[in-house]
């Protein structure tokens, strides 16, 4: 399949593009900086451009069969990104035709919420409550929107190597996983319909 991803330059966007690349993807990496990409493989193409511009990221998304989407926030103060960012990879594949659409969000956020610590629940209340709220509102849309979505709340990230062995729960506690088990499960869902218009929780 055609795979695009999004946030591709951040660390665990680039373990998502190799990995896809690995499950035989043919595979864009949509990035404003494309000198931060790490991988030499030359199966892997480049889009650049800003994920805020929506005539940037339609030009890129067209012809794919799939989006990763893997964006981060710009910071604590960052109330924004994640939804413009994400509402415009969702108009842009409506426009386009592109169906399955992958998002990564955070475990905690709407539905999970009981599945985090005490401690994870006081950071998002507190110092990370923008990055909290812009979660949210990016769930809430892709969960309005007419793709054929998965929405992947994903523990307290790690830089450890993948394991392989991880789960995918909405009732069980959510802890940490690594990055790199983390993209595994994402590239994953570009075939698998199994979490098909769900959101569900990713963790050792």
């Amino acid at each position: 399949m055609k795979v695009i991803v999004f946030g591709a330059t951040g660390k665990t966007g680039q373990h998502v593009c190799r990995l896809a690349l690995d499950r035989g993807h043919e595979v864009t990496a949509f990035t404003r900086s494309a000198g931060r990409l790490s991988l030499s493989e030359t199966r892997l193409m480049v889009a650049q451009g800003d994920v805020m511009d929506s005539d940037s990221v339609a030009a890129a998304i067209a012809g794919h069969d799939a989006a990763i989407v893997a964006l981060g926030s710009n910071g604590l103060r960052d109330k924004t990104t994640l939804t413009v960012g994400t509402g415009a990879i969702i108009e842009s594949m409506e426009r386009h035709n592109v169906g399955r659409l992958i998002v990564l969000s955070a475990a905690g956020v709407r539905s999970s919420w009981n599945q985090i610590s005490l401690t994870a629940r006081l950071a998002f209340r507190t110092f990370l409550r923008n990055i909290y709220a812009d979660h949210e509102a990016q769930e809430a849309k892709v969960a309005g929107c007419s793709l054929d979505w998965t929405i992947v709340r994903a523990a307290i990230l790690k830089d450890n190597p993948g394991s392989g062995h991880y789960q995918a729960s909405n009732t069980g506690k959510v802890t940490q996983i690594s990055r790199e088990d983390l993209a595994d499960f994402l590239v994953k869902q570009v075939e698998d319909d199994t979490y098909r218009k769900q959101a569900v929780s990713v963790t050792w």
